[in-house]
């Protein structure tokens, strides 16, 4: 963990800024939502996803991931020999379901971003991983498309290297596993983290 924090005050910081999350209305969503979407995995200081924002089975459940995709998710961790129960932990730049599931629009991330910058600082990881174009342009600003900078390393905050990786949502959505294809490409991904990952003290 951070040399300054210990798990203990790591995970009290992380629930409080979760209990503040609850009662947040900085924006319309909180009147929309059913549950806000915090965190999922465990906290590490070594590898966190962001994604874009909660989902119909999120918002429902108050935990990222967890629908087809989440699964799809489960299944490219666990081929490199990784789990959200032990080695990951789970975020999104938005805590709650925006109507429809449409993008976030920028004045929701705005109002947001406070509760992920405390995430990040608070478990200072060594990986990120930015799923999907959302995610991305929260940190790559003039970032072009996710197939653009895909499987590329980027400096982030607090040392942090910074992967772009393609949404599982959009993996769905193109099913094929030949070479090139997003599937494929994903692969060649998940295989770099986990080379880099295992290289971590």
């Amino acid at each position: 963990m951070p040399e300054n924090l210990d798990m203990q005050n790591v995970k009290e910081l992380l629930l409080k800024t979760e209990e503040k999350c609850q009662n947040c209305y900085k924006c319309p969503l909180g009147k929309t939502r059913t549950k806000i979407v915090f965190s999922g995995g465990v906290p590490n200081n070594k590898l966190m996803l962001i994604g874009e924002a909660p989902g119909y089975w999120e918002d429902q459940k108050g935990e990222p991931f967890v629908g087809k995709a989440g699964q799809l998710l489960d299944k490219i961790f666990a081929c490199v020999g990784l789990s959200r129960q032990k080695d990951v932990y789970i975020c999104n730049t938005l805590k709650c379901r925006p109507p429809d599931n449409r993008n976030p629009l920028p004045e929701e991330k705005a109002a947001c971003r406070e509760y992920l910058d405390i995430q990040v600082e608070t478990l200072k990881p060594k990986i990120i991983l930015l799923c999907g174009n959302i995610a991305v342009q929260s940190f790559l600003e003039g970032a072009r498309g996710i197939t653009k900078v895909r499987g590329q390393w980027f400096d982030g905050p607090y040392g942090a290297k910074m992967m772009p990786i393609f949404h599982p949502s959009y993996l769905l959505r193109n099913d094929s596993r030949e070479k090139g294809s997003p599937k494929w490409l994903m692969w060649q991904d998940i295989k770099e983290i986990k080379r880099v990952y295992d290289t971590l003290s």
